[in-house]
């Protein structure tokens, strides 16, 4: 079931197909999202089944945006992520990464801030900080060693390099450049 205020983290709602099932993750949850237009502005929005009623409108290009949810009114700052969006509404940011349901399940976030092991010889390379993915040095297919420097994040004003602790092919990479990462969210995956 989704916590209290779930419906509250989905926008905008303008840049997902009307009708479409989405799965959204928010930290370590995973939700089924659906969302229908009612008409006038308003979105029904259901999270998990439940519905909620949702009435938005950008109040500054490109990122502001008044929301009634519920018949509960605030602000949020959306911004586009790869991969979905970073939203604050607030003193707090969500960041939400959303694929259709279609193409299955969001990337994993994982809760240590580690490598971790998630098949015979396969590994998640995880994000140790919160930051900006400013370099990706490895690709989708390509074979790394043992300290090759897999990408680079920007965190507190200075870049830090993420190196390969094993060495393998690439599997998936998960984050795009400029991209805003979280501490554990996934990155690529080795094997």
């Amino acid at each position: 079931m989704a916590p209290e205020g779930s419906a509250l983290r989905l926008w905008p709602l303008g840049a997902l197909a009307m009708g479409e099932k989405y799965v959204v993750r928010l930290g370590q949850d995973v939700y089924q999202v659906e969302i229908g237009e009612a008409g006038g502005g308003i979105f029904r929005v259901f999270i998990e089944g439940k519905e909620h009623t949702v009435r938005m409108e950008q109040v500054s290009a490109p990122s502001l945006f008044l929301l009634e949810v519920d018949s509960r009114p605030l602000e949020a700052f959306v911004e586009g992520r790869a991969g979905g969006y970073e939203i604050t509404i607030g003193f707090h940011r969500y960041a939400l990464l959303v694929r259709d349901v279609a193409r299955g399940r969001p990337p994993p976030l994982v809760e240590r801030e580690d490598w971790q092991q998630v098949g015979e010889g396969e590994w998640l390379v995880v994000s140790p900080m919160s930051g900006v993915v400013v370099e990706i040095r490895a690709g989708k297919g390509q074979v790394i060693q043992q300290g090759d420097v897999l990408m680079v994040i920007e965190s507190m004003k200075m870049n830090n390099e993420l190196r390969a602790k094993f060495g393998g092919a690439v599997r998936e990479v998960y984050v795009e450049v400029g991209q805003r990462v979280e501490v554990g969210q996934a990155l690529l995956r080795l094997g």
